[in-house]
C-alpha cells in the first residue's frame, strides 16, 4: 500500500515524474501577495515583503505607513521596520548571497538591510541614475543590473566587496524593451555580465564592450528566463509559443504552442528538464515532449526557482515542485520490479 500512496501523488511529464509536496502552511496571517512586493532568498531562505506603492491602499484595512516585513520561509514573522526612505518609488528588491536584503529606489539609492530589517549600509548608482531615474533592475547571486528612464544600463558586478556601478554599452533604444534577462558573469565567455533585451523581432546582447544582435526573426519575445547553468533561454513569443534556445541563439531546441497568446505573468525553469508558465490561476509545466501538466490555483503565486526545482509561494502555503530522483522512482514506481523495490517490499512484509 505504501508504494501506491507515495507514487500516487506524482505527475508524469513525458518520461519524468514530478512531485509537489507542501513544505509549510504559511503562518503570516492575512498576507496578500498581490498587494506586496516580495523577495525570497534562495535555498529556502527568508522572505521580505513591503506593500506595493503602485497598488491602492484600503484605508480601513491597513496602516498608511509602509513597513518592511521579514519572515522565515514558513511565514513566521522575524522582524519589521518602518519604510521611510526618500528617493522615490521602490524599484527592486532581492536577497544577495550573504543574505542581506537590497532595496533599490528610483533615484539610484541602494539600501542594504540585515535579516533583522536593520539598515546596514547604502550606496548610490551614480549621478546619471540619479538624474535619469531607474525604472527596472534585475538581480543575480551577487550582482545587479539597473535600467534608467533613458534606457541606459548600469551594472554592479560585486555587491558585497565592491559595490561600484559601471555603465554598459548604449543599446540605442527608443522605448523600453519587451523583456529583460541576465546571463551571470560565471557563464559568459568574457567573464562579464551579459544583459539580454527583447527588442522588435530579435534580442540585443549588451555588455561592457558593446551590443550584439542575435536571433533575428525569433521574436517579438514577451518573456525570457535563463536556465540555472546559463546555457539555455526559455522564451515566450508574441504569438503564444514557448521556445527553448541556447543563449547563442544558434537553433531552436524545443517549441510548444500554448493555448493563449497572452504572455504569462511569470516564466521559470524547474531544474533543467521543464519550464513553468504562470497565468492567473493556471500553472503550466512543459517538458521536452508529451503533454504538459496543469495545476490550478485560486490565489496569487510567486515562483522561486531553485537549483533543483521551484518553490511555489501562495498566501496560504509553500510547495516545492521538483523532479522525483531516479533512485526514488526505482523503489516506488507502481509495478516496479527493480532490486531496490523488491528489497523495500520485503522490508514492508517483514
Amino acid at each position: 500500500m505504501a508504494a501506491v500512496s507515495v507514487a500516487a501523488e506524482w505527475e508524469l511529464l513525458y518520461n519524468r515524474y514530478y512531485r509537489k509536496p507542501e513544505l509549510y502552511s504559511m503562518r503570516w496571517g492575512r498576507m496578500d501577495l498581490s498587494r506586496h512586493r516580495v523577495a525570497c532568498a534562495p535555498f529556502g531562505g527568508p522572505i521580505a515583503a513591503i506593500r506595493d506603492d503602485s497598488k491602492i491602499v484600503q484605508l480601513l484595512a491597513e496602516s498608511a505607513r509602509r513597513k518592511l516585513l521579514i519572515f522565515s520561509s514558513s511565514g513566521q514573522p522575524l522582524a519589521s521596520s518602518l519604510w521611510d526612505r526618500s528617493g522615490g518609488r521602490l524599484v527592486g528588491m532581492a536577497w544577495a548571497d550573504d543574505l542581506s536584503l537590497l532595496c533599490v529606489v528610483q533615484d539610484g539609492s541602494v539600501y542594504r538591510f540585515d535579516i533583522r530589517a536593520e539598515l546596514i549600509g547604502q550606496f548610490s548608482m551614480g549621478s546619471e541614475c540619479f538624474e535619469q531615474g531607474i525604472i527596472d533592475c534585475v538581480f543575480w547571486g551577487n550582482g545587479m543590473v539597473c535600467i534608467t528612464e533613458n534606457y541606459q544600463i548600469f551594472c554592479v558586478p560585486d555587491l558585497q566587496k565592491n559595490p561600484k556601478p559601471c555603465k554598459l554599452a548604449d543599446p540605442g533604444l527608443d522605448e523600453y524593451p519587451l523583456c529583460v534577462a541576465v546571463i551571470e558573469p560565471q557563464y559568459t565567455m568574457s567573464g562579464n555580465v551579459e544583459v539580454l533585451l527583447g527588442v522588435g523581432d530579435h534580442v540585443l546582447v549588451v555588455d561592457e564592450d558593446g551590443v550584439q544582435q542575435l536571433g533575428v526573426g525569433v521574436g517579438p519575445l514577451q518573456k525570457m528566463a535563463v536556465s540555472q547553468n546559463g546555457k539555455y533561454l526559455a522564451t515566450f513569443t508574441h504569438d503564444g509559443r514557448l521556445l527553448v534556445i541556447p543563449t547563442d541563439f544558434s537553433r531552436i531546441i524545443f517549441e510548444f504552442t500554448c493555448e493563449s497568446a497572452l504572455p504569462p505573468e511569470q516564466l521559470a525553469w524547474c531544474g533543467m528538464d521543464s519550464v513553468l508558465l504562470y497565468w492567473d490561476e493556471l500553472l503550466l509545466m512543459v517538458g521536452p515532449s508529451g503533454d504538459p501538466v496543469r495545476y490550478v490555483y485560486d490565489e496569487p503565486l510567486l515562483l522561486i526557482p531553485e537549483c533543483d526545482g521551484v518553490r511555489i509561494l501562495s498566501n496560504s502555503s509553500l510547495e516545492f515542485l521538483h523532479r522525483v530522483p531516479d533512485s526514488t522512482v526505482s523503489i516506488f514506481q507502481i509495478g516496479s520490479t527493480s532490486p531496490a523495490a523488491l528489497l523495500y517490499d520485503a522490508l514492508d512484509h517483514f
